[in-house]
């Protein structure tokens, strides 16, 4: 892969050229860059260039890009062309040049084809940079020594740094710690002995025959030590690895056994990385963490094959007959067997392997695709939807220019959307927010403080975050027709709202009643199953649009 890049490079006369393959953990850019450029050009070819390749499936030339419209024009000329595997885009492979230099030609694309060619051949092939054993191919060794009843075992190793390596020394320095790592791993495994395998990225597997968990687990020492040993220009690397170990029965199944090492491996990482840890199922956390990883593998399968499902409910004005302008927008995944599940389910598993900003940024783009072709007649019915943002997403600079860019993109007016984020989600990095808070706000949106209440120092938060809104959590809501203290914490709560110009939402109204005592105490807004469950989008905009909602009696008047 590496070599493609520089043939590009070196055909195109570029500054640089990048391939990044989120979906098959690849990643290569060349020439080697100082630290701070290549910071700039992997955070433009995460977030800009690899969501436009996902869109088009053609080269694309821009020699004049902006993030967004009226925003300076980017300091690079940019080719770009999305990486395919069995139909679908895995990553991007991207020339930069100064914009300084001349122009891109319409001729770079053959140059770009050629290049993505030979690196959708390599990762087809699913062979390392050192030709280590492929996946496939590590399978079937598995399934012949089943055959033969071979006692075999396996380690699952993840590399626990390299990420500081390519963010400080850039990513060819990374490259060759691969490559060192693909080279120990390898020759750790004496032939006739086990398999070795990287699997993508910075993970590797090993099964051993005829190995015992203990022997495993000694083997697995060592491939330890190895690795933390490894050094580059005279200096020790400072790469370790956290592995797992697991045994293959023989009625099981190779990827349930590498499941199992998996979710080792990350037990190891929990407990200081840099270890060994041998799978047991009667281990509370490690199993909790094998859920997780099936939990993250299903969240992958459903982003990288568009399984997810937004679904709207409404935010309804206390005591009003008049038909709901706003909606919470919810992300729903399918069931095969039964309702569609909450993306709250997975939550730990998604905050755990870093797939958040991931979900949001699917979520935006999703939501303005079927929002946009029905902007301008939802926003003279004065509609707004509200977007759920987690704390990553909150963190990353980033991200306020992809929303901003995405909705001038679409031509989708910023009031049409709202965004809630959790108090606990904005202190991750308060700085971040308020540029955040800030962006959505300048362009039209507005910004809604979720489960308020639950923080330890909420008011204080309030001061410091220009919020239009407060949710107030529905652990508060449920029981103020008995609990005098809920009463008053709501009571105190829209208080304080009021005084401060916001307005206020209570969230899990599942009776009249409580609906009633809410508007008393002062609410203005509620939201729960007592004004509509949740259903998918396009049927709530068809409702909307279609002027299908009924004019109930107030509610709580």
């Amino acid at each position: 892969m590496e070599q493609a890049l520089k043939a590009l490079a070196e055909e195109l006369g570029c500054t640089c050229a990048v391939l990044h393959a989120p979906s098959v953990s690849a990643e290569c850019v060349v020439p080697p860059l100082s630290p701070k450029e290549a910071s700039r050009i992997d955070s433009l070819t995460r977030h800009v260039l690899w969501p436009m390749a996902r869109k088009g499936g053609e080269p694309q030339i821009l020699n004049r890009a902006r993030l967004k419209r009226g925003a300076p024009v980017l300091p690079y000329r940019i080719a770009l062309a999305p990486v395919m595997l069995d139909g679908r885009a895995v990553g991007v492979i991207a020339a930069l040049r100064n914009h300084s230099q001349p122009s891109f030609e319409p001729s770079a694309a053959a140059a770009l084809t050629a290049a993505v060619a030979k690196i959708q051949r390599s990762l087809s092939a699913g062979v390392g940079q050192t030709g280590i054993q492929r996946r496939p191919d590590l399978r079937m060794e598995v399934a012949q020594h089943l055959k033969n009843h071979d006692v075999l075992s396996v380690v699952y190793a993840d590399l626990d740094q390299l990420h500081a390596i390519n963010e400080v020394s850039g990513f060819a320095a990374g490259d060759d710690v691969i490559r060192a790592v693909d080279r120990t791993w390898q020759s750790l495994v004496q032939p006739g002995s086990g398999v070795a395998s990287r699997l993508s990225g910075d993970r590797y597997a090993a099964v051993l025959f005829n190995q015992e968990l203990g022997q495993a687990k000694q083997w697995a020492e060592r491939a330890r030590e190895a690795i933390a040993a490894l050094e580059f220009r005279g200096r020790r690397s400072r790469i370790t690895a956290s592995v797992g170990v697991a045994c293959l029965p023989q009625t099981g199944e190779f990827d349930h056994a590498l499941a199992a090492a998996e979710t080792a491996c990350r037990a190891a990482k929990d407990r200081g990385r840099n270890r060994v840890e041998v799978y047991e199922s009667a281990d509370v956390s490690m199993m909790r963490r094998h859920e997780e990883v099936h939990e993250s593998r299903i969240i992958l399968d459903a982003l990288e094959g568009d399984r997810f499902v937004l679904h709207a409910q409404p935010i309804v004005a206390l005591g009003s007959t008049a038909s709901p302008t706003h909606y919470e927008v919810l992300l729903r995944l399918p069931s095969l067997d039964g309702p569609s599940l909450s993306i709250g389910d997975y939550l730990k598993a998604a905050e755990r392997y870093q797939l958040l900003e991931r979900i949001d940024r699917w979520v935006i783009d999703h939501a303005l695709a079927i929002l946009a072709p029905r902007a301008k007649a939802l926003g003279e019915l004065g509609m707004r939807f509200a977007i759920n943002v987690t704390g990553p997403s909150l963190s990353e600079p980033q991200f306020a220019e992809f929303v901003a860019s995405e909705l001038a993109k679409r031509g989708v007016p910023g009031s049409l959307l709202a965004f809630e984020f959790t108090e606990t989600a904005a202190v991750r990095n308060l700085r971040a927010t308020q540029g955040f808070v800030a962006k959505m706000q300048e362009i039209g949106s507005r910004i809604a403080l979720d489960d308020f209440g639950t923080g330890l120092s909420s008011l204080i938060h309030l001061k410091e975050l220009a919020v239009n809104q407060i949710k107030i959590d529905g652990q508060f809501v449920g029981d103020i027709l008995t609990d005098a203290r809920s009463e008053a914490l709501v009571r105190a709560l829209a208080q304080i709202a009021e005084q401060l110009g916001l307005e206020t939402v209570a969230e899990f109204v599942e009776s009249a009643a409580v609906a009633a005592q809410l508007r008393k105490l002062g609410v203005r807004y509620g939201q729960g199953h007592l004004f509509g469950r949740s259903q998918p989008l396009e049927d709530t905009l068809a409702e909307v649009l279609a002027r299908r909602w009924a004019r109930p009696a107030a509610v709580g008047g």
